[in-house]
């Protein structure tokens, strides 16, 4: 396997990991300050950070 597929799916992982990490850390923060709306505002907000941080950690390890 090439080192550019391997970089590839590298990124991938560790962007769409911190989403998910991101994500759920939000819906439960929007859970805990206002019930419903709060969960899904928490996570949309908190996947788009994970997945900017995600991207941020991906260029530093991935060369």
């Amino acid at each position: 396997m090439s080192d550019k597929v391997i970089e590839v799916a590298g990124k991938t992982a560790t962007t769409g990991g911190s989403a998910l990490i991101g994500g759920g850390t939000g819906a439960a923060l929007g859970t805990l300050i206002l019930p419903g709306a709060g969960t899904a505002i928490g996570y949309l907000i908190g996947l788009g950070a994970g997945t900017a941080s995600g991207l941020k950690i991906s260029k530093k390890w991935f060369r």
